[in-house]
């Protein structure tokens, strides 16, 4: 069975006793463990004893096969409940995950402890995904993809809520542009983000302090990207596709700076023809338009006309459902889109 949506997070607060295999997979590491441990806490409690978890490898799993089965049989010393936890990545261990859900399903074996497998990016013709998927009663599939605006703007609120702090005009726009994709890091960059913030007195995060303490590098990497895609320069575009890539950067937060761009043109634009001058439209956006980027960002408005900026984001979604749905390569999927907007044919 398969989870999405809200369903995913009542279900990792509250997991159904009458499941015993959970796979978390997808291209957010950060997101996938953080909600295997927050399986963890939730099956075993805040008390579970120093043996209440073991931990395998799919090396572990290749080495003996009989190690998931026999693990996941295993009681307790001195009883509670168990959790078994499997990292492993693609379908280096879907073999064993099968045979040991054929043996449950079959009432072969008696288990004694929750599996919580923590995979990769895997597609849909996965063998490991599919039979987990594929069962109705005993396993569970939860994807975990990059987080989107309203997931980082939710993460960001409820950090800032907890140390009593508040975002002032702009200051969270801003800093929602800066943010990496991966949850894992986003919540460290707010950490440290949060932590300067409540030395303020006023307890407000201002947008001098997001531009003070959030990673420079990744959000320069991200606006030479997006900017070389706007200016329609193919050769740059692609230079810059390569070193982001190389710097960490994931195809979907590549995707979604893209996205947030060409959202920022079609505001400004609409602004324009709705009777504002050029610097106004550009200063009404929030963030503003950094000012060392207004000549660019003001060029790239008289290069597209509104028609053209919606074709562009009707793209960029339909390539972020291909890159969660199709067995193509993220990666691919990105280059072909950024050369046909960078080329000028939306």
């Amino acid at each position: 069975m398969k989870l999405s949506g809200s369903a995913i997070n009542r279900f990792i607060k509250n997991p159904d006793p009458a499941v015993y295999i959970i796979l978390l997979y997808g291209p957010d590491h950060g997101l996938v463990s953080e909600r295997a441990q927050t399986l963890e806490t939730s099956y075993l409690g805040k008390d579970a004893g120093p043996f209440a978890q073991t931990g395998l490898s799919q090396s572990d799993v290749k080495s003996d096969p009989a190690i998931l089965q026999d693990s996941v049989c295993a009681m307790a010393l001195g009883g509670g409940k168990r959790v078994v936890r499997l990292k492993t990545s693609a379908d280096q261990s879907a073999k064993a995950v099968k045979d040991l859900l054929g043996a449950l399903s079959a009432k072969e074996i008696t288990p004694a402890a929750l599996l919580l497998i923590e995979a990769g990016d895997l597609s849909p013709r996965s063998i490991l995904r599919k039979s987990i998927e594929q069962d109705k009663t005993l396993a569970m599939a939860i994807p975990c993809y990059a987080p989107g605006l309203a997931d980082l703007r939710e993460q960001a609120m409820e950090m800032a809520q907890h140390h009593n702090l508040q975002y002032d005009d702009g200051a969270l726009d801003h800093l929602l542009a800066r943010l990496p994709s991966d949850r894992a890091l986003a919540n460290s960059e707010l950490n440290k983000l949060t932590l300067y913030a409540t030395q303020s007195k006023d307890s407000l995060i201002r947008i001098e302090d997001v531009m003070a303490i959030i990673t420079d590098t990744q959000a320069q990497n991200l606006d030479a990207f997006t900017h070389a895609v706007a200016d329609g320069d193919t050769r740059k575009a692609d230079q810059q596709l390569v070193r982001a890539t190389e710097a960490g950067q994931s195809a979907i937060a590549l995707l979604r700076a893209l996205q947030r761009h060409f959202m920022r043109l079609a505001e400004a634009k609409t602004a324009i023809e709705a009777g504002r001058d050029i610097k106004s439209a550009m200063a009404s956006l929030r963030p503003p338009v950094f000012f060392a980027l207004q000549s660019r960002f003001s060029r790239q408005l008289g290069r597209w006309s509104t028609p053209a900026l919606l074709r562009v984001l009707e793209h960029c979604l339909a390539t972020e459902r291909a890159m969660k749905r199709s067995g193509a390569q993220p990666q691919n999927l990105l280059a072909r889109l950024v050369i046909k907007i960078s080329a000028g044919k939306p």
